[in-house]
């Protein structure tokens, strides 16, 4: 039932479109690069998806996580608007609940962004790699790690965002996170779990050093703690309202 309610929400806030035409303009990335530098990957030796990963993920990666900050905002801003929270405070509504509807809304919006994403690699892939052999197998399992490991980013920022009432804030913090986390290094297995630095993580990097149960694992209780966090921080909020 809160799965409807939030969907109704946001039908007239763009929220929809604008995980769709983030989901368009990542997948256009890896187009308009093999376009340019076609000759210098086609020379490249190994599997032609872990070589477009290797060198697209990063900038599709951060489009993700801008377009994952800007929905929690967005998402937040019309509670928050004219007193809305407030108000429903005093309705038999789990706020609890509608965080969590408000995340699963977001995490199928990001699913469909990955599942964009990674059908245009599959296209350069098919058309500037003679050699590549379609393996649903593998394409499912690094769809599925794509998404795990941006989970938590999606997570933690729903939280930031549903503490702050100025969407500006929350917008703020946001980008201020991914562009520290972005130049922290990468190599690092400390930082690189970190929320809004896992999602640069690829499958073929975390295989080769044996570390894909590390991320899945990890990032799938970083997830859990910070639904925990906020629902612990909605029982102590509406304490003191």
């Amino acid at each position: 039932m809160s799965l409807v309610i939030e969907s109704k929400k946001l039908k007239r806030t763009g929220y929809l479109p604008a995980f769709l035409a983030g989901g368009f303009l990542a997948a256009a990335f890896p187009v308009v690069y093999m376009m340019v530098k076609a000759e210098e990957m086609t020379s490249l030796s190994g599997n032609p998806m872990d070589i477009l990963m290797s060198a697209n993920w990063q900038m599709m990666a951060m489009l993700n996580i801008l377009i994952s900050i800007c929905g929690a905002c967005m998402m937040y801003h019309t509670e928050y608007t004219d007193n809305g929270m407030q108000k429903m405070s005093v309705l038999p509504i789990r706020q609890g609940n509608m965080f969590l509807g408000k995340f699963c809304i977001s995490a199928l919006l990001l699913s469909a962004m990955v599942v964009i994403e990674i059908a245009a690699l599959i296209g350069c892939a098919s058309y500037w790699f003679p050699s590549y052999t379609f393996d649903l197998a593998e394409i499912l399992k690094t769809t599925g790690f794509q998404i795990v490991v941006t989970l938590p980013t999606l997570m933690s920022m729903l939280v930031i965002a549903s503490a702050c009432k100025n969407m500006w804030v929350s917008l703020g913090i946001g980008v201020i996170l991914v562009f520290t986390l972005s130049i922290l290094p990468q190599d690092n297995t400390v930082l690189s779990l970190f929320p809004f630095s896992s999602p640069y993580q690829t499958l073929a990097a975390a295989t080769e050093n044996s570390r894909t149960t590390l991320f899945l694992s990890v990032c799938g209780v970083e997830t859990v703690l910070f639904g925990i966090v906020e629902m612990i921080y909605l029982k102590v909020r509406r304490c003191f309202e």
